[in-house]
């Protein structure tokens, strides 16, 4: 890849963005000498690394890598046995804490997703015995620990002890009958002696070395004789402390030069790392994406931002080329982004190829190539007497030599710089030599034989920088499949040019070229309408679908609430029934142990009517009470029993099962006094009715009832003649219970003439029982 396109494109300045963001130095040094990966498996692997690294600092908030200097100059003088300072001791153990630390920081369990980065860091060597060491000891740049060592703990000890007799001899000469010899009462240093400042007239009084003198001449520096042997002491002392101190850095010196070569690879290691995380960092600040990388010169962005224009000013674009056509002809107006879209694919293309995430939309898809080839700007040469024009051919010459079909070709103003008609007319021969070789690219331009051109031959496409067709400026989104008009003159009229000067300038343009450019304007226009109208509709749409969301939301929650409250009234339904049914049999027994008596007075008989009316009320109370339908389930042959109580469909009405089909898939029904054949398919057993069927039926308490076996017909007559009173009035209030269960509309009852006295009590049944609507007496015939 030529450095010139690199730097053309902008490529170095996005480096510079993302070594930023790199921890070490070294790093920052490789990622500013990026070149992107020609070969579509190493620009993966590369993207691979990228979307680990920011799985490990996003997902699992891994902390990156830890700073250690370079040390290369370290090792090599370890290596030969040479003895390290603590300075540089203390660099070598902080690059063993970031080894160790970034091989801890991978290969926990549910770290399954990022296994590249994961070997790469299991790589690394760690050795926190001798990284312990090395901290415990060397407390500083320039200071061993006390504890480095029992010798070097001891001597210190001995030092601390001589210089504090030292000084207390000293103080002797000090706040004693010689300090009137003194010029100050203090104790200094000379090198490495203990002194005391002597006057220059009084040096007899006070024995001792004389090591130094003031710059006046009148103060002396002696080291008494009292405290000779003493310095002389401390001397040996710290003469051996360093020896010590030595043999403690010589020691771990040794130590590091031992691993020096696992240490290099660390470094390695490590600054791979770090430009993993460096670029997963950028990537995701900027809100990049990863690409669908892919080697077939397809390019995608969807909402793509240049990543070097700032993201209040940026304005998103999406850009399709490589699939259905090979070139984008870009044309429109001056300062309209037409150059920055050029730059912006390139630019894409480059960080994709590095492994770097784009600032686009995420399902963005870009190509890797082989070379990617740009003519942007004005390459004008002095020294070499190049015009534009002249700098301009060398690059495309450049580009015609060495372009083939894994190329990408940017080219702004291609044929600009020269005679309009001749510019126009290489410029085309240009395209369509990039056409013939099947390489991809855009390529800008105001001509408009090139835009009829992109017309004519499928393999290059049209495009434009849209622009306010009111106010003619631009908007900076591009619009693929339309050609774009300059609008030179418009411009140059908002700018301030006189209104005569831009109306005589339209006045020299051809009739062709007013004419097309009226169509593409017209075009545009009509164009914008539609998108208006078109985001208009969506607008719309979008309202429509969430005023639909809202209003299923609002039938679920119906639902839901009619569901809960039918549960309710299911549980409150079966509450009343068991209360009446208590009730009922209650009646019943009361009833039942009237009538079992010997005999019936007139009292009797008034007191079971009255609770036969009480029963009747029961009844209908209960049938008032709302009906709550139970689940219903299909029924099959196997769950069909004769007898049952079944759910009839098509009449939405309960019936009794009076036979079974043995050949066909129905079943005869009773409902009321009616007979029918049903289907199968027609049938619904309610589901806690099967359910309480095939339960075993547990003991009753209360009065038990024994039921004669059902008539086959429902009873439509009844005859008391010869009945008394009692009996009588037992058997038709029982005969109406009948008829209204069995649902009959007209019924017969038969008491003969006589005395009246079973037509009275007939009347006076028929007259209170709340069943009947209305009765005669009986007639001849």
């Amino acid at each position: 890849m030529d450095q010139k396109t690199l730097i053309t494109l902008e490529f170095d300045k996005v480096l510079q963005k993302i070594s930023s963001f790199a921890v070490l130095d070294r790093t920052k040094r490789l990622l500013l000498d990026t070149l992107p990966f020609t070969e579509l498996p190493f620009a993966l692997n590369a993207l691979d690394k990228t979307e680990e690294a920011d799985r490990l600092l996003y997902r699992y908030g891994v902390g990156g890598i830890e700073f250690f200097d370079d040390i290369d100059a370290e090792l090599d003088r370890a290596e030969i046995g040479a003895t390290l300072s603590c300075a540089e001791l203390l660099r070598v153990a902080r690059l063993l804490r970031s080894s160790r630390l970034a091989r801890a920081a991978t290969g926990k369990d549910g770290m399954d997703d990022v296994p590249l980065l994961t070997e790469i860091a299991q790589k690394l060597y760690a050795d926190s015995m001798l990284e312990n060491e090395i901290f415990s000891k060397i407390l500083s740049e320039d200071l061993v620990s006390d504890n480095a060592s029992e010798k070097l703990a001891s001597l210190r000890r001995a030092i601390k002890n001589t210089n504090a007799k030292i000084r207390e001899k000293l103080n002797f000469y000090i706040r004693g009958s010689l300090s009137k010899y003194l010029q100050d009462a203090i104790v200094t240093k000379r090198g490495d002696r203990y002194v005391i400042p002597v006057r220059q007239e009084h040096r007899g009084q006070i024995r001792g070395l004389i090591h130094d003198q003031s710059s006046s001449g009148q103060t002396l520096f002696i080291e008494p004789e009292q405290v000779l042997e003493m310095n002389n002491e401390l001397k040996t002392l710290q003469i051996e402390e360093s020896v010590e101190i030595d043999r403690i850095l010589s020691e771990l010196s040794g130590a590091v030069g031992r691993i020096s070569e696992r240490l290099r690879w660390n470094i390695d290691l490590l600054v791979e790392l770090d430009t993993c995380y460096a670029k997963a960092t950028y990537s995701y600040k900027n809100r990049c994406s990863r690409p669908k990388l892919n080697a077939q010169g397809v390019v995608d962005l969807i909402k793509a931002r240049h990543p070097l224009i700032s993201p209040e000013k940026v304005v998103p674009i999406t850009v399709k080329l490589g699939e259905n056509y090979r070139y984008l002809l870009i044309s429109g107006p001056n300062t309209g982004g037409k150059t920055v879209t050029l730059k912006l694919v390139g630019l894409c293309a480059l960080m994709a190829m590095s492994g770097i995430f784009i600032p686009a939309t995420e399902g963005s898809a870009i190509s890797i190539y082989d070379d990617i080839f740009c003519d942007i700007g004005d390459d004008q040469s002095i020294e070499q007497s190049l015009s534009t024009f002249s700098s301009h051919m060398k690059n495309i010459i450049r580009i015609t030599e060495n372009v083939n079909q894994k190329s990408l070709v940017l080219i702004d103003e291609i044929g600009a710089g020269t005679d309009p008609e001749e510019g126009a007319a290489l410029a085309l021969s240009v395209i369509q030599k990039l056409l013939d070789v099947r390489s991809v690219g855009i390529i800008t331009t105001h001509y408009s034989s090139l835009k009829e051109f992109a017309f004519s031959d499928g393999r290059i496409c049209n495009a434009s920088m849209e622009f306010d067709a009111t106010t003619y400026s631009p908007l900076y989104r591009l619009n693929i499949g339309v050609p774009g008009s300059s609008n030179a003159i418009e411009i140059s009229k908002k700018l301030g040019l006189a209104r005569e000067i831009a109306e005589n300038a339209i006045g020299f343009l051809s009739d062709r070229k007013i004419n097309f450019d009226t169509v593409l304007k017209r075009a545009e226009q009509t164009r914008l309408a539609a998108e208006k109208e078109r985001d208009e509709l969506a607008r719309l749409l979008a309202e429509q679908k969430i005023a639909l969301k809202e209003a299923q939301k609002e039938r679920d929650e119906l639902a839901a609430a009619k569901n809960k409250l039918l549960a309710g009234a299911k549980v409150e339904s079966r509450r009343l029934v068991s209360e009446r049914m208590e009730e009922a049999e209650e009646l019943v027994a009361k009833i039942k142990e009237i009538l079992e008596k010997d005999e019936l007075d007139g009292g009797d008989l008034i007191a079971a009517r009255t609770l036969k009316n009480k029963l009747e009320n029961q009844k209908f109370r209960l049938e008032s009470e709302p009906d709550r339908a139970l689940p219903r389930a299909p029924v099959t042959r196997e769950t069909l029993k004769i007898g049952q109580r079944i759910y009839i469909k098509s009449t939405d009405s309960y019936g009794v099962v009076e036979k079974i089909s043995a050949k066909k898939p129905e079943a005869e029904v009773r409902i009321g006094t009616i007979r029918m054949n049903a289907k199968f398919s027609d049938l619904y057993l309610e589901v806690e009715s099967a359910q309480q069927q095939n339960k075993p039926k547990a003991p009753v308490a209360g009065v038990k009832i024994t039921r004669k076996a059902e008539i086959s017909q429902p009873q439509r007559e009844i005859n008391v003649i010869g009945k008394n009173m009692a009996e009588a009035q037992v058997e038709v209030e029982a005969f109406l219970d009948a008829a209204v269960m069995d649902k009959l509309e007209e019924i017969k009852i038969i008491h003969g003439v006589g005395h009246g006295i079973l037509r009275g009590v007939v009347r006076d049944i028929l007259k209170g029982h709340p069943a009947v609507k209305d009765f005669r007496l009986g007639v001849f015939g």
